[in-house]
């Protein structure tokens, strides 16, 4: 009798041990996110990594909105020459605040994500109101733009950035 008990003891466990295991495995199903899901929290932490960046940038605080960009950042705006590293990119927005007022809106239109590596393909407005000493007059200009992120310890930072500027009327595109 004791062997019969002992037996259905130890069976229940076992059921009972499959049947826990069953129930951790589908709660761990649905605790992971799907590829969809992960794109998506990937895309929430660029797009508010943007809105800070062009906020640090208004507040003139380019030191501060320099550490989104990796030390060896290569950015190429059309028609500018290209900035290389991130203490380049600081320098190169001080001297622009010195001839006005910048002003950078972002929309993110797609974006890719492979582990630690992103690209943001997107579309962004450029307004300029010039100063009394600028060289140049007030503007606003469209781009097209893609940027590949990487993921640097807890944060993405931008290693490329890539503007192609929509021509404005009366401006010809550059000849091949």
């Amino acid at each position: 009798m004791n062997r019969i008990i002992f037996s259905l003891f130890l069976a229940l466990m076992v059921l009972q041990a499959c049947k826990d295991n069953s129930a951790s495995d589908t709660t761990m199903e649905a605790a992971s996110p799907s590829p969809e899901e992960k794109v998506q929290a990937v895309r929430s932490e660029i797009e508010e990594i943007n809105n800070k960046v062009t906020a640090l940038m208004k507040a003139g605080a380019y030191e501060e909105a320099g550490q989104y960009f990796a030390e060896d950042l290569v950015q190429y705006i059309s028609g500018q020459p290209p900035v290389l590293g991130r203490q380049a990119w600081v320098e190169s927005q001080k001297a622009a605040a010195a001839m006005g007022e910048w002003d950078l809106q972002l929309e993110v239109l797609d974006l890719a994500l492979d582990g630690h590596m992103a690209v943001e393909r997107g579309r962004g407005v450029q307004t300029f109101t010039a100063n009394e000493t600028s060289p140049m007059p007030s503007f606003q200009l469209t781009g097209d733009y893609m940027v590949y992120w990487k993921r640097k310890d807890s944060t993405w930072v931008i290693q490329w950035d890539y503007v192609a500027l929509v021509p404005q009327e009366g401006m010809e595109a550059p000849s091949e």
